[in-house]
């Protein structure tokens, strides 16, 4: 008797311990199924993470320099540029690149030059302020008081990428290479590629730009195909990390494709569903889409201690 007293009692401690593995499965389970409907929005301050760690700044120098066939430094360029040799310089694609020359008084006349690769002879783009390219987007800025003799492009293309030359008409000429590199600059919104919120709350949308060099000279946000800035009741906002479009109290006319278009980056889209308590969208619903609801869960509690009390009784009885 006793012996099947203690092998009963094993079984039920077995049973209690199977019964605790299942019930914490489900309430995890359920728990996650139903934070993955709990539709909040965080707005995360990010860098530009796609880029590659040079880019933080538009504007890097290196300490590179150019010997001649017999080990010796080059026409000391300390004594002609305040601007330091293989500067590297980030521009987007459609933005302005600025490349810097800064040269000390007196030095002399100051020319730019487009490097090519292999053999190909450099192009002439300036002498003193004057152009010698016929593309209208070259110009020399030519700041006096800081003695800078600037390159700027304009409307920046991505065969603009490359090697430019500054030299000073010393004797014989001193150079320094400028490095330019163009990257493109693209938007991206936050919850991408779909976002699903309950019908009467604040639709929260979130637009940051990567790989971007300068600040875009505006944002538009749109429904559909209809720019939805200045509608009644929403709000597009801008702040140093992103572009920001609230609309509150959001309802089914509110569905749809959204998309932030910035005037210098590629734009980007996400997909709004907003959920009504209908039949078929209703929170017991969503959470039964998850694989767990309330209901169901102390349904299966009750089964299980009812099982229980008849199986101890049994035992007992024995």
């Amino acid at each position: 008797m006793m012996v099947r007293v203690a092998t009963s009692v094993n079984h039920v401690v077995l049973l209690l311990m199977v019964i605790n593995l299942i019930a914490i499965t489900s309430t995890t389970k359920f728990y996650h199924g139903f934070q993955s409907d709990k539709i909040e929005f965080r707005a995360e301050r990010s860098i530009d993470d796609a880029k590659p760690s040079e880019t933080r700044k538009n504007v890097e120098k290196t300490n590179g320099k150019v010997f001649d066939k017999q080990g010796s430094e080059k026409n000391s360029r300390s004594n002609v540029f305040s601007t330091e040799n293989s500067t590297i310089v980030w521009a987007q694609i459609g933005g302005t690149a600025s490349l810097p020359c800064v040269v000390k008084k007196n030095s002399g006349t100051v020319l730019w030059l487009r490097q090519w690769p292999s053999a190909t002879p450099s192009t002439l783009l300036s002498v003193g302020v004057s152009k010698h390219t016929a593309d209208d987007r070259y110009y020399v800025e030519h700041i006096r008081h800081l003695q800078n003799w600037g390159l700027v492009i304009k409307h920046v293309h991505v065969e603009d990428e490359g090697v430019y030359k500054c030299q000073v008409s010393t004797h014989p000429p001193t150079i320094i290479l400028i490095h330019l590199k163009v990257t493109k600059a693209y938007a991206e919104i936050l919850g991408a590629p779909d976002l699903h919120l309950r019908a009467g709350s604040t639709l929260h949308l979130a637009c940051q730009i990567r790989q971007s060099t300068e600040p875009p000279e505006y944002v538009f946000w749109y429904h559909e195909d209809r720019m939805i800035n200045y509608d009644a009741g929403v709000q597009a906002l801008t702040n140093s990390a992103s572009n920001v479009l609230i609309v509150p109290d959001a309802d089914k006319s509110h569905d749809g494709n959204y998309t932030c278009k910035p005037s210098n980056a590629v734009p980007a889209h996400i997909n709004v569903h907003v959920l009504n308590a209908t039949e078929e969208e209703n929170p017991a619903a969503m959470l039964h889409a998850n694989g767990a609801s309330i209901i169901t869960m102390n349904l299966f509690y009750h089964i299980i201690i009812t099982m229980m009390s008849i199986f101890i009784g049994r035992v007992s009885n024995s």
